[in-house]
């Protein structure tokens, strides 16, 4: 079959001059240089922090979503429940890559879906397993030395320890990511091709957007002597297909249409190419607020718009159009965007998603504290260790050309941290063999020009990312209304009411000091909830300027609705009775304002108008059991007289 490694392990036992990885061994024990101390070791490692994270994470009085996950997390979640309980997937293609969901509902099977603590601990163990990965990685390419420094930075790197945290695909996605790497760079073999191909198609049906590298990867093989058309391409196309084809065989059999693996992609790179994108937040025009991310929700928006009913894929290829048109029409625009996305690419900050990151490591005792790896140093380190010259040509092939290839089609959907994580796991790699040049240059006092070259543009790169960001991205987590709120809604869900309530005061405080425009429409759901939660608690003069707030800023049936409640509850049912008639007015089918009226009318001694109220309420919903009770009480009492 021609199956070889140009060099394989050899390099960790080789010296290439000064600096290079033979001198940052030397004085490692014998135990600490073999493959499985240094997996063990660094994976320990790893698994610790992220386990202490995570733990500190599950306190409801710091981080009340952890038992109440929200947005993408909750939808995974009502995913996996679906799978446990059968009503999951709908019969439709998939809209998202479907392994993690599987994944998390065969966490859910063996731990309880109740049990968040251990099945978040096993996301630590997945991300932990990465950082064994990457070490193992470097020590294939670089020697015993560099596989040290990439497996503890990738224990170190504060977004891979936050996203350990969270019911997401990507910490997933990136182990799976780091064992395609390890598998290729090591000794090719059928058997290691077969995992190859098997832990390349996992990774695509977990995180499609791997899927662009599949060229280097291709070209990488044949340089290593591969025959695509043999044996060993068989093997690696066995292994694809194990992986890649049951959810293709599905979509078509089931979903009834050709969708690879989701039918996701138009509708992402509209999201990121569109007049009101701005490169990192993933909205989609034209849906609504509360958008679940569901295909059906997608499909009647896409219906709408077209005028006709559309399939999972026709909605697809819809608003890919519709992002194509972008490109066509507003090519200033749209190219202009790109250039954006091009520099939050390599920028040092990590931008925030669904939830603002500095926020929520701000509640993080662990995370919070300024001592871990980020993109900069990572980013920095990995061009050292890119540019070093003991690199196997093929492996830099492998290395640089799924970096770029990643990056190039990341840049035409939407960047922030999640969807970068990938890209920096890869990058922990040849920082750890960069950070190993850089010890023993200082070390070994190297003379080096051409080493101490690569370290100074590596430090203007590092120069470059950065100051813009220090300068001009600001993070105040104290900005974040939005923080404040979803922290409210966890406590109330929790029944922790007090927090709740101190968690909107703050982000109702937070919009006073800085009124930005885009927090305006949530202002009057937190007077709501605050009033709610005061009058569920028998606190009507608390509750209404809550109400009342809520009502001129919206006009909002509800917050009138609420003004109302408290008026009665207070027994001013001369003001109430007028409110519940001008919403009997404009909501006719509305049952509890028929009932309000009919207490104020009690109230008012008209006893008449009270039972002909008590009867609407009981024609629009029979089974009342107050209003049934309140109309033979009335009865009576007449028939008494």
């Amino acid at each position: 079959m021609g199956l070889h490694l140009r060099r394989g392990d050899a390099v960790a036992g080789r010296r290439f001059g000064p600096g290079q990885p033979a001198a940052a061994v030397a004085g490692l024990s014998p135990t600490l240089r073999r493959p499985w101390a240094l997996f063990a070791g660094v994976t320990l490692t790893a698994l610790a922090v992220r386990s202490v994270y995570i733990w500190q994470l599950a306190d409801p009085t710091q981080n009340s979503l952890f038992a109440h996950p929200i947005l993408d997390a909750a939808l995974h979640r009502r995913w996996a429940l679906g799978i446990l309980d059968g009503t999951w997937p709908p019969s439709e293609p998939f809209f998202r890559a479907p392994l993690y969901p599987y994944f998390l509902a065969l966490l859910y099977r063996i731990f309880g879906a109740d049990n968040a603590l251990v099945v978040q601990l096993a996301h630590g163990l997945v991300s932990a397993l990465g950082a064994g990965l990457a070490g193992l990685c470097a020590r294939r390419i670089w020697g015993r030395a560099a596989g040290w420094w990439a497996g503890m930075g990738f224990a170190l790197l504060w977004p891979s320890i936050f996203y350990a945290g969270e019911l997401l695909d990507v910490t997933l996605g990136v182990t799976l990511n780091l064992l395609l790497w390890w598998l290729l760079v090591g000794k090719l073999s059928g058997r290691s091709l077969f995992a190859a191909g098997l832990a390349f198609g996992l990774s695509i049906i977990c995180r499609p957007l791997v899927l662009v590298i599949t060229p280097v990867v291709g070209w990488y093989l044949v340089r290593q002597g591969v025959r695509l058309r043999g044996r060993g391409g068989l093997l690696l196309a066995v292994g694809l297909g194990i992986a890649i084809l049951p959810v293709t065989a599905r979509n078509l059999l089931v979903g009834g249409e050709p969708v690879l693996v989701a039918a996701s992609g138009g509708v992402n790179f509209f999201i990121g190419n569109n007049a009101y994108a701005d490169g990192n937040m993933a909205f989609l025009p034209g849906a609504p607020v509360d958008w679940q991310g569901e295909m059906s929700e997608v499909r009647k928006l896409a219906a709408q718009e077209s005028g006709r009913p559309q399939s999972a894929l026709g909605a697809d290829r819809y608003f890919l159009g519709k992002g194509l048109d972008f490109w066509a029409h507003d090519t200033g625009s749209a190219l202009s965007l790109f250039g954006r996305k091009l520099w939050l690419l390599v920028a040092a900050d990590e931008r925030s998603n669904n939830k603002n990151l500095e926020f929520w490591r701000s509640r993080s005792p662990l995370l919070r504290r300024p001592i871990w790896l980020g993109w900069a140093p990572v980013l920095a380190l990995a061009l050292v260790g890119l540019w070093r010259r003991d690199m196997d040509p093929n492996h830099r092939l492998l290395l640089i050309g799924s970096l770029l290839l990643y990056a190039a089609g990341l840049s035409f959907f939407f960047i922030n941290a999640r969807f970068r994580l990938p890209l920096l796991v890869w990058l922990v790699v040849p920082a750890g063999a960069g950070a190993d040049q850089l010890v023993c240059a200082i070390r070994e006092r190297s003379r080096d020009r051409r080493l101490w070259r690569n370290f100074a543009l590596a430090c203007t790169v590092l120069l470059v990312v950065w100051i813009p960001d220090l300068v001009n991205h600001r993070r105040d987590p104290g900005r974040d209304l939005e923080s404040w709120r979803l922290l409210g809604d966890g406590y109330e869900k929790a029944g922790d009411l007090d927090r709740a309530r101190t968690s909107y005061r703050r982000a109702l405080d937070t919009y006073e000091r800085y009124p930005y425009p885009r927090y305006k429409r949530i202002i009057p759901a937190l007077h709501m909830r605050l009033g709610g939660l005061y009058l569920g608690e028998g606190k009507p003069r608390e509750a209404l300027p809550e109400y009342r707030a809520a009502e001129k800023l919206s006009g909002d049936g509800g917050a009138k609705f609420g003004v109302g409640m408290c008026l009665v509850q207070l027994g001013r049912w001369q003001e109430a009775a007028p409110i519940f008639r001008e919403i009997v007015r404009s909501q006719p089918e509305n049952w509890q304002a028929w009932g309000n009226l009919a207490i104020c009318s009690e109230q008012a001694g008209r006893s008449g108008d009270a039972q002909e109220l008590w009867r609407k309420v009981l024609s629009l919903n029979p089974g009342d059991a107050m209003a049934r009770q309140r109309l033979r009480e009335l009865e009576n009492a007449v028939s008494g007289q």
